[in-house]
């Protein structure tokens, strides 16, 4: 008779199967490439829109008031990322009632590049989950700049308005566009004014130069004395305004005050 009960306690019991992860999945904000601007240091930046990840267990339901910390992978060449102003990386963010931790401690943005150009991953990771957005950086486009608006003109001067005799200028307007012939957006202009010792000009109350940021049409309007570009006091004769696009050439609008 054979003793089938010893063989019987020799079959090992099949492996429980392994529990299932959290998952974590990039929602939105990835594949951005974004074209670095010469900033008024002389170094080019860029900078991302927020990218948000979702986290959820196993089921698939949302995972509220967890960590997930962002990080940079290899940058190319002399990059550098700055993901909040104080630096910090890996910078952490708690995911919100639906689960997701959006990335937008950069002034409300997601990170800025600097110094350099090309392709990176910013990873999101929470214990054993982890994804990542693909992020790529175009070199500057080169900007063209034009005056549109305002330039050459010959004002004569009226005691109309209270402070004395003035010449006010009707405003000056620039379109800066990119290489592709595209309106350059969000362009800060610098427009300063350059005049002889005896004549005041003013952008600004009390000031000789102004910054204005391109429109969505790339136009910079110079309209913020009360509508008008320039206020002049003193003397009479030519002056300019120096008109200095960030990553563009300085142009220049010639204008005269007629006695």
């Amino acid at each position: 008779m054979t003793d089938h009960s010893a063989a019987a306690t020799d079959v090992e019991p099949p492996e429980a199967p392994a529990p299932a992860l959290e998952t974590l999945t990039i929602i939105s904000g990835d594949n951005q490439t974004v074209s670095a601007i010469m900033t008024e240091h002389g170094f080019p930046m860029a900078t991302f829109a927020p990218v948000a990840a979702a986290l959820r267990d196993a089921s698939g339901a949302p995972l509220a008031g967890e960590e997930v910390s962002w990080s940079v992978g290899e940058t190319p060449g002399n990059m550098g990322i700055q993901l909040d102003p104080h630096g910090r990386s890996p910078l952490v963010v708690t995911t919100d009632e639906a689960g997701v931790a959006t990335l937008d401690h950069m002034r409300g943005s997601a990170l800025s590049a600097f110094y350099d150009w090309g392709s990176f991953d910013l990873m999101a990771r929470h214990g054993r989950a982890a994804a990542a957005a693909h992020l790529s950086v175009a070199p500057p486009l080169s900007l063209t700049t034009s005056i549109i608006a305002g330039d050459n003109q010959q004002v004569q001067r009226s005691a109309a308005r209270a402070g004395g005799a003035q010449a006010r200028f009707a405003p000056v307007q620039i379109r800066v566009k990119d290489s592709e012939g595209q309106p350059a957006v969000g362009i800060p202009v610098v427009f300063t004014a350059v005049s002889p010792a005896d004549m005041i000009v003013e952008l600004t109350p009390g000031q000789e130069e102004a910054t204005v940021t391109t429109d969505a049409e790339g136009i910079a309007t110079l309209d913020l004395m009360d509508g008008d570009s320039m206020v002049c006091h003193g003397a009479d004769g030519d002056f300019k305004i120096t008109v200095r696009p960030t990553g563009s050439k300085q142009v220049v609008a010639h204008q005269t005050v007629i006695p």
